[in-house]
């Protein structure tokens, strides 16, 4: 950053930020991303089912249900555009029993709200057709949820807000951040730079940026997921995508199946508050947790079948004894609308990206 100033600070080189800066960057010079790992990407937005959401779960006027169908339409157009690897698996929200299909009605009539398209809900007789190896009597079919390939999505990010301009600055943390007046601050290891403009969009650590600056609204709660993965051998289980009717707690969607792009087969995630934004590793759950969850709709599957996989972080608003639904929250500080916040951006903050920038590019241009 030249001359201790810049135009536009995006704090948070995830996916989400990512596409903030190749927006903003296409309407404005001067932007630049700072990010504190050594690598884009690195947190939630490739820790992750790399699924296209349709917007079935969301509550409906919500940021999340709105932001999750637009951002599913220009996901799948960006992908097409630029070459990203996707595809529209189709996928099932498998009820196991009769009392679990007045909640699959209703989140059929809330998607439908939602705007998400095609939705159906057959009978048990017709899943077969679908998955032939999943058991249940009834689901709900949606075509238009589909995979895609968190990497690509970064690195086509990252390389289309290069070619706009932009800089992004990787092993850049913010260690310090204050209000003068209205003028911003901002504080790296190498040096200090007033921006006229900063987003925060820093995932899981969104509340310590704001905090930095003086904000104490926010706080996020780390839930992790963990994954278990099918052996190879026994990946042509499932098809596409199978998940359960929700759990009532509302802090996940469930254990659910993802056949991925690349053809593994992944079981996962469970949702479980830890004690530290890094705790990806300490007592993670036993496989037999992740089969037992998952034989009811399937029952060939075997423990032996199961592996351990890799885990992700999701940025909780409510604590595991909260409210089910938070919305994500984008808004200007109270104290100034320079500083704009984006704070509990977890699924669907992969499909939603594209939409949430164009958000956030109309409230800079507000600015």
């Amino acid at each position: 950053m030249s001359d201790q100033s810049a135009n536009i600070v995006v704090v948070g080189g995830g996916v989400v930020g990512l596409a903030i800066a190749q927006e903003l960057s296409r309407l404005h010079d001067d932007v630049f991303l700072l990010e504190a790992q050594p690598r884009l990407g690195l947190g939630n937005s490739t820790r992750n089912s790399g699924v296209i959401h349709a917007g079935i779960y969301y509550r409906s006027g919500s940021l999340k249900a709105y932001h999750c169908v637009e951002g599913s339409r220009l996901l799948y157009e960006f992908c097409g555009m630029h070459g990203v690897h996707h595809a529209r698996v189709g996928k099932l929200i498998v009820a196991q029993h009769e009392s679990e299909i007045p909640e699959l009605e209703r989140l059929k009539r809330q998607g439908d709200e939602n705007g998400a398209i095609g939705l159906e809900i057959i009978d048990g007789s017709r899943i077969p057709e679908i998955e032939p190896h999943i058991r249940g009597v009834a689901a709900i079919h949606s075509p238009n949820t589909g995979l895609v390939e968190p990497e690509e999505v970064v690195r086509t990010l990252a390389r289309l807000a290069e070619s706009n301009g932009a800089s992004l600055l990787t092993d850049t943390p913010l260690v310090g951040a204050r209000l003068a007046g209205e003028r911003l601050i901002i504080q790296t290891p190498r040096e200090e730079v007033e921006a006229r403009v900063v987003i925060n969009a820093a995932g899981l650590y969104a509340d310590e940026v704001a905090q930095l600056f003086g904000n104490e609204r926010y706080q996020i709660h780390p839930c992790r997921g963990e994954y278990a993965e099918v052996v190879p051998a026994r990946s042509d289980l499932i098809r596409g995508l199978v998940y359960p009717v929700p759990s009532q707690d509302g802090h996940g969607l469930g254990v659910h199946f993802t056949r991925t792009l690349s053809g593994a087969l992944l079981l996962g995630p469970n949702a479980r508050y830890v004690d530290r934004k890094d705790n990806f590793e300490e007592g993670l759950a036993d496989l037999e947790s992740f089969h037992r969850a998952a034989v009811r709709m399937l029952p060939d599957l075997q423990l032996e079948d199961l592996r351990p996989s890799y885990t992700g972080i999701r940025a909780k608003l409510h604590p595991a004894n909260g409210p089910a639904f938070a919305d994500f929250i984008i808004e200007s500080d109270h104290r100034t609308p320079s500083l704009i916040h984006l704070v509990g951006i977890e699924s669907p903050g992969l499909t939603s990206c594209i939409s949430l920038a164009r958000q956030v590019a109309g409230m800079v241009e507000e600015i």
